[in-house]
């Protein structure tokens, strides 16, 4: 199923159109709506204002047999990403910026993140803030449907690869998808987004130290 999840952000970091009109709320823009443009086509819409944002906060929620895991990150365009992959009781923080990104070792969820010791590392060309940033990675799968539906505010569809069916539903709040859900099989990942072009900006937590290239025991 690792064909439409991304599961475990620590692991993918090691491991190196039609137009749609769908009826809407006055207060919601929809979800998407695509015309042909002088430069191709051209889209508009609440994923397309997502995606273009500043920036975001990103409470992400992943379910699979094998257990539970939760992200709480911000995302600053162009190139950071900062916030905390939890699974029980235990906290993994992460900073990306630009090219570089900042690991802590794996501590306790009441841990002060003014002791933490970040080690860092380098990535490789195209695995910045963008790459590892969820809403850009599962919000454009909205582009390769033909068969979106909705009920007010709420747009579904589903998606077949290599063998795997997925079932997307994305919520729009005003301007902006606020939530996106996607099933498949018996796992799922839940993606909220909130604070869009207001949330706090991205750091290495103040009091936290660097201590160069991580052991090999780091996380």
């Amino acid at each position: 199923m690792t064909g439409w999840l991304l599961l475990g952000l620590l692991t993918v970091v090691a491991a190196g159109a039609a137009a749609i009109g769908v009826a809407q709320s006055p207060k919601n823009v929809p979800l998407y709506s695509c015309a042909a443009g002088q430069h191709g086509l051209k889209c508009s819409g609440a994923v397309t204002n997502t995606l273009t944002a500043h920036n975001y906060t990103e409470v992400v929620v992943e379910k699979t047999p094998n257990g539970n895991q939760t992200e709480n990150l911000v995302y600053q365009a162009p190139d950071r990403l900062g916030g905390y992959i939890q699974s029980g009781t235990r906290r993994t923080y992460v900073v990306v910026i630009g090219s570089v990104l900042y690991q802590s070792l794996t501590v306790s969820t009441t841990a002060p993140t003014t002791h933490l010791t970040f080690y860092k590392q380098s990535l490789a060309p195209g695995q910045g803030a963008t790459s590892l940033d969820r809403v850009n990675t599962y919000l454009p799968y909205v582009w390769q449907s033909k068969n979106v539906t909705n009920s007010g505010s709420v747009y579904t569809f589903t998606l077949t690869k290599s063998g795997q069916t997925g079932s997307f539903k994305y919520t729009v709040s005003g301007q902006y998808v606020s939530q996106f859900i996607l099933t498949v099989a018996s796992a799922s990942v839940q993606l909220d987004i909130s604070q869009v072009g207001s949330s706090p900006a991205v750091a290495l937590p103040a009091g936290a130290r660097v201590a160069g290239t991580a052991p090999s025991s780091a996380g």
